[in-house]
């Protein structure tokens, strides 16, 4: 990432090891920690790269401390929003943004109603993870878990998200596994088809949210029109067929809209005998979205549904909600500048 932002900068190839093992492994705090370059060197490397590339805006904290929910600004002043998760079983799971904002729009979703500021960079999408991996080094531990589930659609900002994703992969630098990294989209077919084209990439995970055209065109109509389900699930089927991965479905539920049982059943018909993954996400409400969350008999009612027809589903349960960190609730007012 650094032999780009060094330009011309001519620097033998043990220099640029350096600066990675000192940025990703030792996670140092700012330029001055780099010590292993002269003093010269190092007020050369300050001059040409700036140590991050956005502003820390605020961290939000969950009442038990578990979730974190950052918000950051660009240097040119569009709003960005993270979250950490920190679950019982020891995982660390970081959920970055790729867009300020989105123009997916889709109506559940309270960043949809932000409208669309720009792509981020692949340093931005960096930078948000070494926050977080800061935070953790504090506490000994280390991020275990990536999802590119926050702001914005990946498939839309498709080379920035690829380029992360090498960096997050690289043994020199992140090192995750790539198994750990998931890429959420609502289905944006041509590019799938382009970025999903072989067993070395990350998980991937189809915001499904609808078991029929005519629910997902009321849910998101704009990806619903521009790649209707049969197109969707032709490539579906070309996935199964060739990458032979399990596939996470999203599944929102909505009051009224999508939790009935016969929405339930219409769903299992879509997915049967599908190597496939139901996350079942209950809506977490906000003020920018008019929607409300199903009872819980409701839920466990549409749970039944689906693994009684032999279905593989999860409940996700909320972490984050109480300070807007939870799925579908990321969302900045803040306008440029301010």
């Amino acid at each position: 990432m650094f032999k780009k932002y060094l330009g011309n900068t001519a620097l033998p190839e043990y220099r640029l090891n350096q600066i990675n093992y000192a940025y990703y492994k030792k996670v140092i705090k700012d330029w001055d920690e780099l010590t292993t370059w002269p003093a010269e060197l190092r007020k050369k490397l300050k001059q040409k790269v700036e140590f991050f590339s956005l502003k820390h805006i605020k961290d939000n904290y969950s009442s038990n401390g578990n979730t974190i929910k950052t918000e950051f600004k660009t240097k040119d002043g569009f709003p960005i929003e993270s979250v950490l998760m920190q679950y019982k079983d020891g995982r660390n799971s970081i959920c970055v943004s790729c867009m300020s904002g989105c123009p997916v729009g889709c109506g559940f979703c309270a960043t949809g109603k932000m409208g669309f500021n720009r792509n981020l960079t692949y340093r931005e999408i960096v930078d948000q993870i070494m926050h977080f991996k800061r935070l953790l080094k504090k506490k000994d531990k280390d991020i275990t878990n990536i999802v590119f589930m926050g702001m914005g659609e990946p498939m839309l900002n498709l080379e920035n998200v690829k380029k992360t994703v090498e960096i997050i992969n690289d043994p020199d630098k992140l090192s995750i596994g790539i198994r750990r990294v998931t890429i959420s989209t609502v289905g944006y077919v041509p590019q799938m088809r382009e970025y999903f084209t072989d067993k070395h990439k990350p998980k991937l995970a189809i915001s499904l949210h609808a078991p029929s055209q005519e629910i997902r065109e009321k849910l998101m109509p704009i990806i619903a029109k521009l790649h209707p389900l049969d197109e969707l699930f032709d490539f579906i089927n070309w996935y199964e067929k060739n990458i032979n991965k399990r596939i996470t479905y999203e599944y929102t539920l909505i009051k009224g809209i999508n939790d009935q049982p016969e929405h339930a059943i219409e769903l299992s018909k879509l997915l049967y005998k599908r190597s496939a993954l139901v996350n079942i996400i209950k809506f977490n409400p906000s003020k920018e979205v008019p929607f409300k969350k199903p009872k819980g008999e409701a839920i466990q009612r549409f749970v039944k549904i689906l693994n009684n027809r032999d279905i593989r589903t999860t409940i996700r349960y909320p972490m984050g909600d109480k300070i807007g960190g939870a799925c579908g609730q990321l969302h900045s007012v803040n306008s440029l500048n301010t």
